[in-house]
């Protein structure tokens, strides 16, 4: 973790409103914040991988981040995973103008806040989704924000509440309220994660902004992400990045992963995730990265059920270093 002096350093050198984007190598390739996936262990281990991609937080209550100190600790990251945001949910601006300061004081890049989440429990609260019904409240947001700091503020949202119809005026609006990057999910709230993710209002919506605009929806890859850039300033991967940290990398340029090297990542990442975790936690835990990590070859299915069997370090690390032994005809896809 970092100590105060490089926060401050960090501070400072951190590129300022005006010329940041500008300096953001094209296209802008984002990892998608999720809850529970996206923690600094994660970050470094994308990071590691590929130099370019902007990095984004789990999502994180403004309201927990100023009452609590155990929530604070989200705001802990190496300096490796700069660039990277740390995306935000909450209705109060005053509450989210006091998180913003926080979050400056520790050299982060940037605040992405969270007004598309189609949960109902957060919905239910106003937050999310919420605020793509109730502009004003949404502009406020921003508005309090570029008022308490200095930070980038994007906002990630969806194409609407039911359709798309007024997602190009509550765009201008944020822009007009000092948003800096836009992130568009490809559904409306009533979707959620159901269909296929619709990207030609986005295409729409890029020809009425100034600020980068980003596409969110179904992306698998890098390559994947080109096909679906347009005339978009970039593209985020949400799911299908959950133990694959290669899918950031052009294939053009990098070839796939080999089966000792996705388990020796995966090593790396589990024991990264184990400084932040009790060993119960961190086990449980991790398998929701297994999906991706422990694929490909033949028998997988049966190697990850034994990996969710494993209820303790030592058991689960000696299964991963069989599976990184497996010979090469039995690592081949069957």
């Amino acid at each position: 973790m970092q100590n105060h002096d490089t926060h401050s350093e960090m501070k400072r050198s951190s590129p300022n409103h005006a010329t940041s984007w500008l300096e953001v190598k094209r296209p802008i390739v984002c990892l998608a914040p999720m809850d529970g996936v996206t923690n600094s262990a994660y970050r470094q281990i994308v990071r590691s991988l590929s130099k370019d991609v902007i990095l984004f937080s789990e999502f994180t209550s403004v309201d927990g981040l100023v009452r609590s100190e155990h929530v604070r600790l989200r705001l802990d990251y190496e300096p490796c995973e700069q660039p990277f945001f740390m995306q935000l949910f909450g209705n109060s601006p005053e509450i989210f103008a006091e998180a913003c300061r926080m979050v400056e004081d520790r050299g982060i890049w940037g605040v992405d806040i969270n007004m598309g989440c189609p949960a109902k429990k957060i919905v239910h609260s106003q937050h999310g989704s919420a605020l793509m019904q109730n502009p004003d409240a949404a502009c406020r947001i921003v508005e309090a924000i570029r008022k308490a700091c200095s930070l980038e503020v994007s906002v990630k949202t969806r194409l609407g509440w039911k359709d798309e119809k007024n997602l190009i005026s509550f765009a201008k609006a944020l822009e007009s309220a000092g948003a800096s990057m836009l992130t568009i999910h490809g559904r409306t709230y009533n979707q959620a994660f159901k269909g296929e993710s619709d990207w030609q209002p986005i295409y729409e919506l890029k020809r009425h902004l100034t600020i980068p605009v980003i596409g969110n929806g179904d992306i698998r890859d890098f390559n994947h992400g080109l096909e679906h850039l347009g005339n978009l300033d970039g593209f985020m991967i949400g799911r299908a990045a959950i133990g694959n940290p290669w899918c950031f990398q052009d294939r053009r340029k990098y070839p796939e992963p080999t089966h000792h090297e996705r388990i020796e990542i995966a090593l790396e990442h589990f024991h990264l995730y184990r400084r932040f975790k009790r060993e119960i936690v961190a086990v449980r835990e991790f398998r929701k990265y297994l999906g991706n990590y422990v694929s490909g070859f033949r028998n997988a299915k049966e190697w990850r059920s034994r990996l969710m069997q494993c209820n303790d370090e030592k058991t689960f690390v000696e299964c991963m270093q069989e599976i990184k032994q497996l010979e090469p005809p039995l690592a081949l896809a069957g």
